[in-house]
């Protein structure tokens, strides 16, 4: 492309005005982040079953998809909020039931709910969100990640977009080849 094209046209389109040039801005100076930039979280916890009380699967989870429903508890500690909007909120308990169509390594039409108690830094309860997960055709090594995929409802961050991972306790050969009724494990949830 020739270089005095560009300067001509970049000439007859006149000086950015203040709105556009702030949009334009690199993000560390305060402007927006450009479209395929990735936004910092709102809320980035790390999440493990409880010591003793993994998350229940009924039926067993196996090599082929069968109708399932979880049920079980998570912990949510170390919370930060890289954005800083959500500075209160340093733990979790999480409750959550959901259902869907399972096997050791896919999801679909994952349909859940999960209620977290929220703490802050004293300990003390500070509020409480809902979040609704919802998936389709999702195949993944781990299938519990999919119940950590959503969005908050109510309560603090709600509106925000909930995303993690549960790296389970046992293999995906023992799952494979024993069937999972039980998953112990620990991962992160990100919220934002």
């Amino acid at each position: 492309m020739n270089l005095a094209w560009i300067i001509a046209v970049a000439a007859a389109a006149g000086p950015l005005s203040a709105d556009a040039a702030h949009s334009l801005s690199p993000p560390w100076a305060g402007g927006p982040r450009s479209p395929g930039a990735a936004s910092p979280a709102a809320l980035v916890c790390a999440v493990s079953t409880p010591p003793g009380r993994p998350l229940a699967f009924d039926p067993w989870v196996g090599l082929t998809p069968r109708h399932v429903a979880v049920r079980g508890h998570l912990q949510l500690t170390g919370c930060t909020s890289p954005d800083g909007s959500a500075p209160g909120l340093r733990s979790g308990w999480v409750a959550l039931r959901a259902t869907a169509e399972l096997s050791c390594t896919s999801a679909h039409r994952v349909r859940g709910r999960a209620v977290i108690t929220w703490f802050g830094w004293d300990g003390r309860p500070v509020g409480t969100s809902t979040l609704r997960s919802r998936g389709d055709h999702l195949a993944t090594q781990r299938p519990a990640d999919t119940l950590l995929a959503g969005a908050v409802t109510s309560g603090p961050l709600k509106g925000e977009q909930t995303r993690g991972d549960i790296t389970p306790g046992t293999s995906l050969l023992s799952c494979a080849t024993q069937g999972m009724q039980r998953l112990p494990g620990a991962g992160h949830l990100t919220l934002g």
